[in-house]
């Protein structure tokens, strides 16, 4: 499936003030890569975070992200929120490239 651009912009926004950023096209997906790992990733709707899995990935969860679905059935421990708002994305932006520079 291939990312919304729309969305897509929003992220890219937010990222811009962050600092270096690099995109990547990766099966159809838009990542943003800081500090050489992925940050955040855009396919279809829904913007998604690598957590690393255990007890970030839990954590996620419980804070209305889901875990996101891959075509393939395989699983992955990346949280993904469907169309968020400006302030919940930039509030989880934030979370990931802090997590990308650690």
């Amino acid at each position: 499936m291939a990312y919304n651009p729309e969305i897509a912009d929003r992220v890219r926004a937010i990222m811009e003030v962050m600092g270096d950023v690099d995109e990547k096209r990766m099966m159809g997906s838009l990542a943003f890569m800081v500090n050489g790992k992925m940050a955040v990733g855009v396919s279809g709707d829904e913007v998604f975070f690598p957590m690393g899995g255990g007890e970030a990935l839990e954590l996620a969860l419980q804070q209305g992200a889901h875990r996101l679905a891959l075509a393939s059935g395989r699983s992955v421990p990346f949280a993904a929120l469907t169309d968020p708002d400006d302030d919940l994305l930039a509030d989880w932006i934030g979370d990931a490239v802090a997590r990308a520079l650690g």
